[in-house]
């Protein structure tokens, strides 16, 4: 969707641009001399049928055409939509206008009016909302800031959304309303379709009618100037009323037709007229007129508006014009020239310019007015190729059969070939500063002795065209030939002069020679000559054309030059640099008419004149052209500048609030312009991101910055413009542009990411615990069950067996059999120790409270007690309540070890340390028994084993040492890092888990 809005920041410039420049076409020049340009249906203007023409605050040009309404911003043309579709039903746009609040009003026939806010905001003015009628046709501001519309059923009055209407009843001779304007002193003037005009007294209308404007004359246009006069436009002719003085004009008086259809005022206070036959202006009471033959895209013109750089708009029925104060000012057959087929341009000792056509003539200049000479007026040809004056007022003429002199306006003497001329045909005069007339013909070089020409000295070749001449330096002349570039003649000998150039000219047709150094050449570029030696400047160095036809020199450091492409100018200092070789390139400035094409007139003597007013005058193959170097008009207004549109991924996006980008939208484009009408394919641009670019980028003439993979973060897109004339705009455009992080991209991502995995390994780690300890509760559970029924069963049984035998051994007398009782209840007494030792084993790890260092004393004390062994303890207070499994292990060592001490090492000391420094873990115990032989570290005869406790270490990571000598005792030394590594200890324990619930 398209929306109008302002994108250029800064109120100071919205001010600026909000009001009425002093800009105006110069009103010397007459409107055939203004830079013309035309768009059509080929430049893109869709709809070229135009009513209506406005500029709003923004720059933007918006046109009112056969069915839609366009903004336009000097290179392409939009239409105006709401949510994609056009916003007004293809109605026909009749008026626009905006007013102090930078409101756009459209009206239409058949679709009311419309506004468009600044922010693109939309309020559609119907009947339903009180306007009289759908067809309106004009739209008007007043001193009450209210908005005025013509409708056909009267004028409708809109301020602060209310609309009231006056008609009929209000004294309007009609309520066929077509047009109001409000005058000077606050009088509010009306044009109907059938009753002329009518004015408004503050209360109520009175008609107004004269002998020129009758009641029921229609009138087609009106307007109130700024001088407080009052124009009215008819089928007739165009009414001015002033004062109750009134005047009429028509075709008669310059109009280039009766039919009026639009109206405007220029800043200078012109008026112009829009007819069915062109344009016409009125200033001081001259007209001056441009019609279709002239290049006006259509003879109706529909609509006129000035815009804030002075140019003039006409919309009419097949395209836009545009008129401008172009650099270089024509002169064609428009302002009297007999011919726009120019040849040579000079001016005389009094001040007049002499203008030679190639087949019509001679033309004088005086001022603005023309006199034409021909053969009836005495010349030998009206083919005039060449031009030079001499010291006694005289203008001597060359043409393509002989030569004239010319004195006080008239044609004094004729030469042809029969007066010693080498050729009929004169392509070049010089007059030396004693009067020496030099001639160069078709056929050679001739020298005049005051009643004959004779034949200068020839070159070692046949004699050959001269092509140019130039006085030389050390009085010598230079003499262009087509077959030899260069030659020189000394006049007063009339023999050849020495001419030391050290690089060959044979290949180079030298067209023109300037100050004998600088030589303008046919396609070979420019030629400097110093010191004997010629350096070649061409395009690649900066040359506009390498077609020279003539180098002028505006006294103010630069040459202009006149080639096949027209004018250009170049800084002297440049070009001398260049060919010393101290910098490597130059720049052209080239000069044209807008549309009006020409290329610079080649073959003609002199092709270019300076006068004494310093002008400088061309000619060319479309007429004569001329510049003035001490007043070149340059555009001062800094162009606005706006962002057009924004498309993301392809797709165009809402840019009111900026933009805001997805992770995913990888691709940006921003169109933009520099709204510049003069010259406005000149415009060129630089753009920065701001966030992204520290420097701006130089874009050239490009409308649209492009970017790709931008980082996540907030932006900020600015652009200016700067226009032909090289004025920057005051304040850039500015975009807000966000474009979203991806998820992994925001701040909170790679810390919060880190959280989480520490919380799931910490609650992984707790269930891998919290299962372990069930299931160890679980064994513990059972192995108490196992006791229980041991203790219940087998050991009652076995007491209760035990008892009935000590019952049986008191009675028996003593014999062998009492004897062997004893014997089998001491072996029973022997099993319950042990299988209470057994019980006690089963119950020593089921769950408690105590620490470890508790537990394990407790174990010690319990398994020596009875047993006459000494018990020596040395425990440090060691808690092992966050490590269940592995304080289940260590006792089970404990327990084994002491175990195996009390059955079989017949000791008589049992030692058990437990220490705990930073990192290690240590258990300690030691008896000084028997001992044991290497061969018995095995599992033998049932019993645990050595093996059994390194396997035991190796479940808990734990460092085993076992010693033990016969007869000295035995150590056994246990160590673990501390705190234990718990992902391996609880790998390691969920076995033995496991096999204990099995």
């Amino acid at each position: 969707m398209f929306r109008f809005r302002n994108n250029v920041s800064g109120f100071a410039l919205a001010a600026l641009l909000l009001a009425r420049p002093g800009l105006a076409l110069n009103p010397a020049r007459t409107l055939t001399q203004y830079a013309h340009r035309i768009w059509g249906q080929e430049e893109g203007l869709f709809q070229p049928t135009i009513y209506a023409i406005t500029q709003t605050h923004d720059g933007f040009m918006w046109l009112g055409t056969q069915d839609s309404l366009i903004r336009f911003d000097g290179i392409h043309f939009h239409e105006f939509e709401d949510q994609g579709r056009p916003a007004l039903n293809r109605s026909l746009i009749r008026a626009l206008l905006e007013d102090n609040h930078r409101n756009l009003w459209v009206a239409s026939i058949g679709d009311g009016v419309l506004r468009i806010g600044p922010d693109g905001a939309l309020k559609h003015y119907t009947t339903r909302e009180g306007l009289p009628s759908n067809t309106t046709f004009c739209l008007a501001s007043g001193s009450d800031h209210a908005i005025w519309a013509c409708t056909n059923q009267g004028l409708a009055r809109i301020k602060d959304d209310r609309v009231s209407v006056l008609g009929t009843a209000d004294g309007l001779p009609s309520n066929q309303v077509r047009s109001t304007c409000e005058a000077n002193d606050g009088t509010r003037w009306v044009a109907g379709l059938d009753f002329g005009l009518a004015r408004w007294n503050g209360s109520r209308f009175t008609a107004y009618s004269n002998a020129d404007l009758p009641l029921n004359q229609t009138v087609t246009a009106l307007l109130c100037d700024g001088a407080g006069s009052v124009w009215a436009g008819n089928s007739f002719g165009l009414t001015q009323i002033r004062s109750d003085k009134v005047r009429h004009f028509s075709a008669r008086d310059g109009l280039p037709d009766n039919d009026v259809s639009s109206l405007a005022e220029s800043p200078d206070g012109a008026i112009w007229i829009g007819t069915k036959e062109g344009i016409s202006r009125i200033r001081e009471g001259a007209f001056s007129v441009y019609r279709t033959r002239y290049g006006l895209s259509h003879s109706v013109v529909l609509s006129l508006y000035f815009d804030r750089e002075g140019s003039l708009w006409a919309g009419t029925k097949d395209g836009l014009d545009q008129f401008t104060d172009g650099q270089v000012t024509p002169y064609t057959t428009s302002e009297g020239l007999v011919s726009n087929d120019v040849g040579p341009v000079l001016e005389d000792d009094a001040g007049r310019l002499w203008i030679g056509t190639l087949g019509y003539g001679l033309n004088r200049m005086d001022g603005n007015r023309f006199r034409a000479y021909t053969t009836r007026d005495g010349l030998v040809s009206n083919m005039v190729l060449s031009l030079a004056r001499d010291q006694h007022e005289g203008l001597w003429v060359g043409t393509d059969k002989g030569l004239n002199r010319i004195v006080r306006n008239k044609v004094v003497a004729t030469y042809t070939t029969a007066n010693g001329l080498s050729g009929a045909q004169i392509n070049a005069i010089s007059i030396s500063e004693h009067g020496t007339v030099w001639v160069g013909t078709d056929r050679g070089l001739d020298r005049f002795d005051g009643s004959r020409f004779r034949p200068a000295p020839a070159s070692e070749s046949a004699p050959s065209a001269v092509l140019a001449l130039a006085p030389s330096q050390g009085h010598g002349l230079f003499v262009s030939r087509d077959n030899l570039a260069v030659d020189c003649v000394m006049p007063r000998e009339n023999v050849r002069c020495p001419l030391d150039i050290n690089h060959p000219l044979d290949a180079y047709f030298v067209d023109n020679v300037h100050d004998t150094v600088w030589m303008g050449t046919l396609g070979s570029g420019l030629l400097r000559w110093k010191n004997g030696t010629i350096t070649h400047i061409r395009i690649r160095d900066g040359l506009y054309d390498n077609r020279i036809y003539s180098i002028l020199d505006d006294g103010k450091g630069n040459f202009w030059m006149a080639s096949s492409k027209g004018i250009f100018r170049v800084r002297r200092q440049d070009l001398e640099d260049l060919t010393d070789g101290k910098i490597q390139a130059f720049q052209s400035l080239p000069f044209s008419t807008g549309q009006l094409h020409f290329e610079c007139r080649a073959g003609v003597q002199p092709a270019a004149s300076r006068t004494a007013d310093g002008r400088l005058w061309f000619s060319t193959n479309n007429g004569l052209v001329v510049v003035d170097p001490d007043h070149l008009v340059n555009n001062q207004v800094a162009p606005p500048v706006s962002v057009t549109a924004v498309l993301v991924s392809g797709n165009r996006v809402d840019t009111r609030d900026g933009i805001e980008l997805k992770p995913f939208e990888r691709n940006l484009e921003i169109r933009y312009a520099g709204l510049s009408f003069i010259s406005p394919e000149n415009v060129s641009f630089r753009y920065r991101l701001d966030g992204f670019e520290r420097n701006w980028i130089d874009a050239g003439y490009r409308r649209e910055a492009f970017f790709t993979n931008l980082p996540p973060g907030r932006f900020y897109f600015r652009v200016t413009a700067r226009n032909a004339d090289g004025i920057w705009s005051r304040e850039p455009a500015v975009l807000a542009i966000t474009i979203q992080p991806r998820i992994y991209q925001r701040w909170w991502f790679w810390p919060g990411l880190t959280i989480l995995v520490a919380l799931s390994v910490l609650a992984a780690y707790r269930a891998r615990i919290r299962r372990l300890r069930r299931n160890f509760a679980l064994v513990l559970a059972e192995r108490a069950r196992i006791a229980r029924e041991l203790h219940d069963t087998l050991l009652q049984g076995l007491s209760g067996i035990t008892m009935q035998m000590q019952a049986l051994w008191t009675i028996l007398p003593a014999s062998r059999e009492r004897t062997a009782l004893q014997e089998i209840i001491s072996d029973a007494g022997q099993c319950a120790r042990e299988a209470r030792r057994s019980l006690w084993g089963l119950r020593a790890l089921e769950p408690g409270h105590g620490e470890f260092s508790d537990e394990l004393a407790k174990l010690a004390r319990q398994a020596v007690e009875g047993t006459g062994i000494s018990l020596v303890l040395h425990v440090e207070a060691v808690s092992l309540s966050g490590f269940p499994d592995l304080q289940y292990q260590l006792l089970r060592m404990a327990r084994e070890s002491i175990t195996n001490v009390i059955r079989h090492a017949r000791a008589s000391v049992l030692e058990i340390r437990l220490s705990l420094d930073s990192s290690y873990l240590r258990l300690t115990i030691r008896d000084n028994g028997t001992g044991i032989s290497p061969e018995s570290e095995s599992v033998s005869d049932g019993h645990f084993g050595v093996v059994g406790l390194h396997e035991r270490a190796a479940e808990i990571g734990a460092h085993l040492e076992f010693k033990s000598e016969p007869g000295i005792g035995t150590v056994v030394s246990i160590s673990l890092p501390f705190p234990p590594r718990s992902n391996r200890l609880e790998s390691n324990l969920q076995p033995d888990v496991e096999h204990h619930l099995s």
